[in-house]
């Protein structure tokens, strides 16, 4: 995809927080080079793309724009608001690490509106804003534990318990599927690769995710499909090639099959 990538942080650096430019903009689809990216909006109006996902621009709005997301604006009020952006490395020790930069499956919903605690999370990034700007003591660590507060808060919001840690098998799967999705398409190949059986593969699926790896695998699938047709000027037959299908028959029976509508009419619908 001719999707522009932005970096925002100087080389070494590992995080930053700012107020969001309160200016009515409308910018183009771009992605963000290998960090995380929270913006928490007070005021604002117009809409939020993220990937696939439209969402209303409105005050005590949380989105989360993850490293290899899309995302783009079309801001109608004048908005207010933070933004903090965070590299990997910033939560090294830090039980955030792997939950956060982990890019399938999603940890978190992309968007939120916070209304019913919306002082709660304004009064956190206002602490982040103030540590991160006094840069004291220890001052790392501090904006860590906010962090977790935030994001424990951001469970709560998605009646979220406590989940179990992956173990490290359907760890390496989702590694080998963000690697190899496009041309492998098939269970047997990634419990192959992983030295295990199609079985003890779908078994540890359905226990910490509630379906099988064949699931994983098309929603995967789909997930990249929905951005290669918003995102991409190919055409059928080219992303067809592309997603690891061996013509454009055989993507649109898959596209319909996971979405209910035709390759080509999302794209209609979505343009």
């Amino acid at each position: 995809m001719e999707v522009p990538i932005k970096n925002k942080l100087n080389e070494k650096e590992l995080f930053r927080i700012k107020r969001m430019k309160e200016v009515i903009k409308a910018t183009d689809p771009h992605g963000h080079k290998d960090y995380l990216e929270i913006i928490y909006l007070e005021q604002g109006a117009g809409f939020h793309q993220i990937d696939f996902h439209r969402f209303p621009v409105k005050p005590h709005s949380l989105y989360l724009v993850m490293p290899g997301q899309i995302h783009s604006w079309e801001l109608t009020e004048i908005p207010k608001g933070f933004v903090a952006m965070i590299q990997k490395d910033f939560l090294v020790d830090n039980p955030l690490y792997q939950l956060l930069f982990q890019t399938f499956p999603l940890p978190f919903p992309s968007g939120f509106h916070l209304e019913g605690a919306s002082e709660k999370f304004k009064d956190i990034f206002i602490n982040i804003e103030q540590e991160y700007s006094k840069s004291e003591a220890n001052y790392g660590a501090v904006i860590q534990t906010y962090l977790m507060l935030l994001f424990n808060l951001l469970k709560r919001e998605i009646n979220s318990e406590p989940a179990q840690p992956f173990p490290p098998l359907l760890k390496n799967f989702f590694t080998s599927l963000d690697a190899e999705f496009r041309m492998n398409h098939e269970i047997k190949f990634y419990a192959d690769a992983l030295n295990t059986t199609s079985k003890t593969l779908n078994a540890a699926c359905k226990k910490f995710l509630g379906m099988t790896a064949g699931a994983i695998i098309n929603e995967k699938l789909t997930a990249e499909s929905k951005k290669q047709l918003l995102y991409s000027h190919k055409n059928l037959t080219e992303l067809s090639f592309d997603l690891g299908f061996s013509d454009a028959s055989h993507f649109n029976k898959f596209f319909k099959r996971q979405t209910g509508v035709l390759p080509g009419v999302y794209r209609k619908g979505i343009s």
